[in-house]
């Protein structure tokens, strides 16, 4: 392996896979794929932590399989994580502080900066422990002036209107404990899988715009709607992969395993998939029988069930816009991006542009305009490694200062230490 190289593990918990990769940056900040995986999520349901001590042995075998793919080697990595919690919202503050009473004073940048961590104070001092995610609008000087940046500007008094991303959960609080643990800091943050996926595939001229995020998990799918390349809205659907398969084992009379074979071998969202007479068998409830169906009475199965998602995209955008008069003449020009697991179900795209007459596409690594990552042909292609490759995406210069400010420091840990703080770190007490 490369020596003189910086390392990054990522790793994904959705709502029933647990996804992980390890990248390399070298002195020139020339990204490579060193590993990646998926294993099977136990011990999570619907986004709710059921059982830490299975949960922790399947981050386990994940982190064994990347260990092993890249030599079984103790190397110090920054590890950075994200899930699926599906009780996301956003909310935006603005905040005052006074620089001087009597005259206007410089703006320098450790003002700037004692400004937000004091902000980050207020907020755990609320309680409000699980903001995620935060974002500045605008500064405002002496309530007069509207800057992007007010460094070296003066001023009496700065205004900040900030955006945040939040979770109320009570799996966020166990996330983070959890984490915690494991990273040795109370300062971690764990970000949102949503706005990590996001930030994956979307790229800044549709943010700026409008453009919906749609992850399409496994037990529930979420949508974040961006503006003028914030988050503005957020929304979980109650419908997710679990459910189409669940519609074909119980029309087809099979199981749940048979009927997530045909969904991922078979299965279109159209009503007229390609060969749709063509004819595949599959085993019922005994796993004996042998039993057939047409390819077009499978897909009218998950045409349903996506129809029903779609309505409700479509619903979810329309209220956004008539909720927010500012935004409906542009309404959303970037249409909705699919990433997630779910997206690649064969046929989402023209199904999605007949419901909600607007683009529509599928979103990976590679559909966005962010940082080549050298080996990584098939993980930059897949939409379910969208959050795993988001977590890894440096802020801008100004976010990235803020952030630094608010306690969101790096901490490096080796493979070894990390697996061994999962079994004897203490964290199934406190959990």
């Amino acid at each position: 392996m490369p020596r003189g190289r910086d390392y990054l593990v990522s790793i994904d918990v959705g709502t029933n896979t647990l996804k992980g990769v390890v990248v390399s940056v070298d002195s020139s900040n020339q990204i490579a794929l060193e590993a990646y995986g998926s294993v099977k999520a136990v011990g999570i349901d619907k986004g709710e932590v059921k059982d830490a001590v299975a949960m922790k042995h399947s981050i386990q075998k994940l982190i064994e399989d990347l260990t092993g793919q890249v030599g079984k080697k103790e190397i110090e990595a920054d590890f950075r994580i994200s899930f699926t919690n599906g009780d996301y919202s956003v909310f935006s503050e603005s905040i005052e502080e006074v620089i001087s009473e009597d005259r206007p004073t410089l703006v320098r940048q450790e003002i700037l900066d004692a400004m937000m961590a004091r902000i980050k104070k207020e907020k755990l001092q609320t309680g409000n422990t699980n903001v995620h995610k935060n974002y500045v609008r605008k500064f405002i000087l002496d309530d007069e002036k509207v800057v992007f940046n007010p460094v070296d500007m003066v001023a009496k008094k700065l205004n900040v209107e900030m955006v945040f991303v939040s979770t109320e959960g009570k799996s966020a609080e166990v996330f983070k404990r959890l984490f915690e643990e494991l990273f040795g800091t109370e300062d971690f943050i764990v970000s949102p899988s949503l706005i990590s996926g996001a930030d994956a595939v979307l790229t800044d001229t549709e943010k700026q715009h409008g453009v919906v995020c749609v992850v399409l998990g496994h037990g529930f799918s979420e949508m974040v709607i961006y503006k003028e390349n914030l988050p503005v809205h957020i929304d979980r659907i109650p419908l997710g992969i679990r459910h189409i398969v669940r519609d074909i084992a119980l029309v087809l009379g099979t199981s749940q395993d048979e009927a997530e074979r045909l969904l991922v071998t078979y299965g279109h969202a159209s009503m007229h998939p390609p060969a749709e007479e063509s004819v595949v068998e599959y085993f019922g409830l005994d796993e004996r029988t042998r039993k057939r169906v047409t390819v077009k009475k499978l897909s009218t199965i998950i045409y349903a069930r996506v129809k029903e998602l779609l309505n409700k995209i479509r619903k979810e955008v329309q209220l956004f816009l008539l909720n927010n008069p500012e935004h409906s003449e542009e309404g959303i020009p970037g249409g909705v991006v699919f990433t997630g697991g779910g997206a690649k179900l064969r046929g989402l795209c023209d199904s999605g542009v007949e419901s909600l007459k607007m683009p529509v596409r599928v979103g990976t690594y590679e559909t966005s305009f962010n940082p080549r990552i050298e080996n990584g042909h098939d993980v930059v292609n897949d939409p379910i490694f969208g959050p795993c490759l988001g977590n890894l995406i440096e802020h801008d210069e100004l976010e990235g200062e803020y952030s630094e400010a608010m306690g969101m420091e790096k901490r490096r840990k080796g493979f070894g230490s990390f697996i061994k703080s999962l079994f004897f770190g203490g964290a199934e007490d406190e959990l």
